[in-house]
């Protein structure tokens, strides 16, 4: 059923220093600050993106964030990009920047191939490339060596 939507526009990243994050997510990534935020004088929210303005970033203070979330170590997000080039010469990128971040990981049969990049407060932003035919179904358990195995029937009860 089409609803309308087009794509995911913003996503948005609690942080706990919003000018170090600010400053990391336009070196490491090249966006552009788009708009800040602010509540009693003070700046508690951003938001950046690409020159393209093909998606948003936002970044708001975890002090003000209900809940005070921890992404430390998840992936909150995936970028995609057009190929396993891409994602060589970005990891050539953050080596250059000094950026950590993981190795290029085959994600097996029509999954692609990803590269995580931990944020200055841990959130991973996770690249991806395009994915190759698979089926319309495909689950994926990480053993506790961090291999993947493959299913093909679903697990959840689908109503």
């Amino acid at each position: 059923m089409d609803l309308g939507f087009e794509r995911i526009l913003q996503v948005k990243i609690p942080v706990t220093d919003l000018q170090r994050s600010v400053n990391w997510y336009r070196r490491v990534f090249g966006l552009r600050l788009a708009w800040e935020f602010g509540e009693d004088g003070r700046v508690t929210g951003a938001v950046l993106t690409d020159e393209a303005e093909r998606f948003l970033i936002g970044l708001r203070l975890l002090d003000t964030v209900p809940g005070k979330p921890s992404l430390a170590g998840f992936d909150v997000v995936s970028l995609g990009v057009p190929s396993v080039d891409v994602l060589e010469a970005l990891a050539e990128r953050f080596d250059d920047l000094g950026v950590e971040h993981g190795p290029l990981f085959d994600r097996g049969p029509g999954g692609g191939v990803q590269l995580d990049v931990p944020d200055p407060d841990g959130t991973v932003i996770r690249i991806l490339s395009p994915f190759g035919e698979h089926a319309p179904f495909n689950g994926v358990e990480f053993l506790a060596d961090g291999s993947p195995t493959f299913y093909s029937t679903p697990r959840l009860q689908l109503d």
